[in-house]
């Protein structure tokens, strides 16, 4: 979905930008999504199902990262924050509704209980703080070593 949605803001915006030039944030999502989705599978439950939420607002990060990156946005940290937190939540709840549907529909059971689209969204949050400090880090030990 990121390149469609890549392509519709930047002509929304008038943006020029190559899809392909920030790719390393593409596959970096891709892999950690993979990553969560192996962990969720070895710990099946409500650790599992947490840290594959985790995994998918960690991937959401990088996906948000590639989006700025791709289309050459900038933004104080505050304001990047903010708009990080609406789209790993905009995407959570997406999810979360598609998890919905899909019960609906008799796909499967999604929820292990009452708090379990409370407890996604967390993991989501949680996911995007942690990606978002850890790639703050190396963005500032990066600056350091290039100074």
């Amino acid at each position: 979905f990121i390149l469609p949605f890549t392509m519709w803001l930047g002509f929304e915006l008038q943006k020029k930008y190559s899809l392909k030039l920030h790719w390393i944030w593409i596959l970096g999502a891709f892999t950690i999504g993979v990553i969560g989705d192996q962990v969720s599978n070895y710990y099946y439950g409500v650790g599992g199902n947490f840290f594959l939420h985790a995994s998918g607002g960690s991937a959401s990060t990088l996906l948000y990262f590639y989006l700025i990156r791709t289309l050459k946005l900038q933004f104080n940290w505050r304001l990047n924050l903010a708009l990080l937190f609406a789209f790993v939540s905009s995407l959570g709840v997406i999810n979360e509704i598609a998890e919905y549907v899909a019960e609906l529909a008799g796909f499967g059971k999604y929820s292990y209980d009452t708090h379990d689209s409370w407890r996604d969204l967390v993991a989501n949050t949680t996911g995007m703080f942690v990606t978002w400090v850890a790639v703050s880090i190396v963005k500032a030990v990066n600056k350091k070593l290039q100074d």
